[in-house]
């Protein structure tokens, strides 16, 4: 699946266009030599369509580059619904550590099967020791951006996983999921999130589970998180949000040289506001790629710049009281 760095920046390059394409979030990836773990959250139920597209996406590059043809993922990708944020940190951990579930590093799944029935053994400094430094010196997986050792490139989200562990500031926030996510390295033991699954399909309780299977609709009363995922800010909304925070009509600055005010609006739009990418660019007046561009750019640079950062913070938050 991956046979060179290339192939994991090309796959990657794929991921990042997910959040504009299918409005889901990423929050968590690991790219391993012949598989991938991705955490996504979606606004609507296209799953099954945006790993579809991502899949086909990479085959046709991964097949161009190396001058070959045929399928590239063997079978059908493995979907889990997860109902509750607070799982959703325990399934990034299990996505993290990926790399250290390795043979020779006392952490694969024989390793845990045994542990399960003969306990956990003290690792041992040394073996504590190779286990932190592959977790943290793993290029290909989303936890060198939470840990502050790499940028984020704008199309990661990271708030809801960075806020699971508690901490009242973002170096506390750090610390709390650092010392929970290595945990498990340094005790020996590696509880499985999946063992808490619902037929096979559902991380969360069985009533919830029940009610998906069945095909009814989910009390939205009963999930905030879903509540305000689907919950669709109009334009204006966001445009008048706006307009009160910078003091002055989005006139006056959205078509201004060096302003990336107009850009700021059209990222949380899109990534947090549920507005479709093709709605942002009819309102603002530009072309559909002109508009796709802006929003990665402002992305990408978001991740070095505090008062973008502060920007959107504010933004989404103002839209929160609406």
């Amino acid at each position: 699946m991956f046979l060179d760095e290339a192939d994991r920046r090309r796959f990657l390059g794929v991921v990042a266009e997910l959040p504009e394409r299918f409005e889901l979030e990423v929050h968590a990836f690991v790219l391993m030599p012949n598989h991938y773990h991705v955490l996504v959250r979606t606004r609507e139920a296209n799953l099954s369509q945006a790993i579809h597209w991502l899949n086909v996406s990479y085959a046709v590059k991964f097949n161009w580059a190396h001058r070959c043809r045929g399928t590239v993922f063997q079978g059908r990708f493995k979907g889990v619904l997860i109902q509750e944020e607070d799982k959703a940190v325990e399934v990034a951990r299990y996505v993290h550590l990926n790399p250290v579930r390795i043979t020779g590093l006392g952490l694969n799944t024989s390793d845990q099967r045994r542990a399960r029935v003969l306990g956990c053994e003290n690792p041992g400094e040394e073996l504590v020791r190779r286990r932190l430094q592959t977790l943290r010196e793993y290029q290909w997986s989303s936890w060198r951006v939470y840990m502050g050792l790499e940028p984020n490139a704008g199309w990661l989200e990271t708030g809801v996983i960075e806020r699971a562990c508690g901490g009242r500031g973002r170096a506390e926030r750090r610390a709390a999921l650092k010392a929970y996510t290595e945990q498990p390295i340094r005790q020996g033991g590696l509880e499985s999130p999946w063992e808490g699954m619902v037929a096979g399909v559902v991380l969360g309780d069985i009533e919830y589970a029940r009610k998906l299977l069945s095909g009814r609709a989910v009390n939205e009363e009963e999930q905030t998180a879903a509540r305000r995922m689907r919950r669709r800010v109009g334009w204006e909304e966001l445009v008048g949000a706006a307009e009160k925070m910078r003091g002055e009509p989005w006139e006056r600055w959205a078509e201004r040289h060096g302003d990336w005010g107009r850009d700021g609006v059209m990222y949380v739009a899109v990534r947090h506001g549920g507005v479709r990418l093709a709605e942002a660019v009819r309102r603002v007046g530009i072309k559909y790629q002109a508009g796709a561009q802006a929003v990665k750019r402002f992305a990408r640079r978001l991740g070095e710049d505090a008062e973008r950062k502060r920007f959107v913070a504010k933004l989404r938050s103002e839209l929160s009281t609406i």
